[in-house]
């Protein structure tokens, strides 16, 4: 079955302080509360899937809500 992905909420790595979250509509994402400039640069384009893969290297980890 495939995942039907509302939002994905976004932690710091080493604190699990919040970070932020992702709103996901269809194949359409945008972050919300984000500060980090370059994280939202970087992945400007970005499908998806291939966007959650490189939020490690912002030291970000993620649980993702489904509906």
């Amino acid at each position: 079955m495939a995942m039907n992905i509302k939002e994905v909420i976004l932690y710091d790595a080493d604190s699990l302080e919040y970070s932020g979250k992702i709103l996901v509509d269809g194949n359409n994402w945008q972050f919300s509360e984000v500060s980090n400039n370059f994280l939202l640069t970087f992945t400007k384009g970005m499908q998806l899937k291939a966007m959650l893969q490189c939020l490690i290297s912002f030291n970000i980890v993620y649980d993702i809500i489904e509906s």
